[in-house]
């Protein structure tokens, strides 16, 4: 007999991007319920002339057979329903990599930055950079790197200029790393 633990590595947030894929998702459903009640409509309306040319050749011996007509109407009805959920789903995959590909752009730029020694904050454009959780929590990192290296600064100032004993060498540099905050990780649990 096994005993439950709680699955903490579950995913607790449905929408990566709730804003954008709530817009993909309601416009999908509008479609598909758009698309049913479009092909009932159409439905209604061939099967009731099939019905209607049939009804009155019943005992006629060069008829059409009724079960074909009604399948070949159901089969053009669900082709077409197919490719319009296809050419819908193309688009929101269209929509969507293209989000994903300005979000990953303006990371991967301020990474280059950020390799590059540079931890100045952003400067407001005209093109701003996409809003998303991710391109924030890079921000608030590289601020809070920002300000541990203001404080290392400043120690190693204070080291540099005070003068120095050697046996207070030790006390002063333990001051020192004291002095540094310590930044929160991301990856620690």
């Amino acid at each position: 007999m096994s005993t439950m633990t709680p699955q903490t590595h579950r995913r607790r947030q449905v929408f990566v991007d709730a804003q954008l894929q709530g817009r993909l998702a309601l416009a999908l459903v509008v479609l598909e319920a758009g698309l049913l009640v479009l092909a009932c409509a159409y439905l209604y309306h061939a099967f009731g002339e099939i019905i209607d040319e049939s009804l009155y050749v019943i005992h006629a011996a060069e008829r059409s057979p009724l079960l074909p007509r009604l399948a070949t109407a159901l089969g053009q009805t669900i082709v077409v329903c197919a490719l319009a959920n296809t050419a819908a789903l193309m688009l929101a995959d269209a929509i969507w990599g293209r989000h994903v590909r300005k979000v990953l752009a303006a990371f991967r730029k301020r990474l280059a930055r950020v390799r590059e020694r540079d931890l100045r904050p952003d400067e407001p454009c005209a093109a701003a950079p996409p809003r998303h959780r991710l391109l924030g929590l890079t921000e608030r990192w590289i601020d809070s790197e920002r300000q541990r290296l203001i404080a290392a600064r400043e120690a190693a100032r204070l080291l540099a200029t005070a003068p120095t004993p050697a046996s207070d060498a030790l006390e002063r540099l333990e001051a020192a790393r004291r002095a540094l905050p310590r930044a929160p990780r991301g990856d620690r649990n």
